[in-house]
């Protein structure tokens, strides 16, 4: 005969651990899924933290739009760079901050329904980067190199007059392409872009 509080006790014992069983699965789900819904994983599993910024304008999990720009010099050969496209506020207020490389023939275009004279900072940029200020017709008004900043205030890269785009690539790219001043900084498929908001 079995003593029933020997045979109790497993079963409590039992349940105890099928519960928390339940416990750490779920408590995995929710991470998986918060995860997820961060852009830290995918179908494809962990993507590396070079990947798009965690704010963006599309979806957790897809990567940004980019599209083609050539690099015009006064003298000398075009060059063409993908640029991920920034195109709405909190997109360009995002930019390049957090990544720890901007490959070569890479970078960003921030794009404006209308002509400004912002300035842009480094401000938890980790890189250093080359930025041209370009106007509605792909002229360049003016070209800066810009270096990392942590500290604030970070010190800020002002236009030499209003542009309707930004672009951001490597630190040295524009000047290592000829472009400068006067230059042209042009989309290959101006119909590619998204209309700025």
């Amino acid at each position: 005969m079995s003593d029933p509080s020997r045979t109790t006790r497993r079963a409590l014992a039992g349940l105890l651990a099928a519960g928390l069983l339940l416990v750490v699965a779920g408590g995995a789900v929710v991470a998986w899924a918060l995860a997820s819904a961060a852009g830290l994983v995918g179908r494809d599993g962990p993507r590396p933290m070079t990947d798009a910024p965690a704010t963006t304008a599309t979806a957790p999990g897809v990567r940004p739009r980019t599209v083609a720009y050539r690099l015009e010099p006064a003298t000398g050969s075009p060059v063409t760079v993908r640029l991920e496209v920034a195109a709405d506020p909190p997109t360009r207020a995002r930019g390049l901050m957090g990544r720890r490389e901007v490959p070569a023939g890479a970078g960003m275009v921030f794009l404006y329904p209308s002509d400004v004279a912002e300035s842009y900072w480094m401000k938890n940029t980790l890189v250093p980067l080359s930025i041209a200020y370009v106007a509605g017709d792909g002229r360049v008004v003016s070209v800066a190199e810009m270096t990392p900043c942590t500290a604030d205030p970070c010190p800020s890269y002002a236009p030499a007059g209003p542009y309707r785009y930004a672009v951001e690539l490597a630190a040295g790219a524009f000047r290592a392409a000829g472009v400068g001043p006067g230059a042209k900084v042009v989309p290959v498929d101006p119909a590619a872009l998204p209309e700025p908001t």
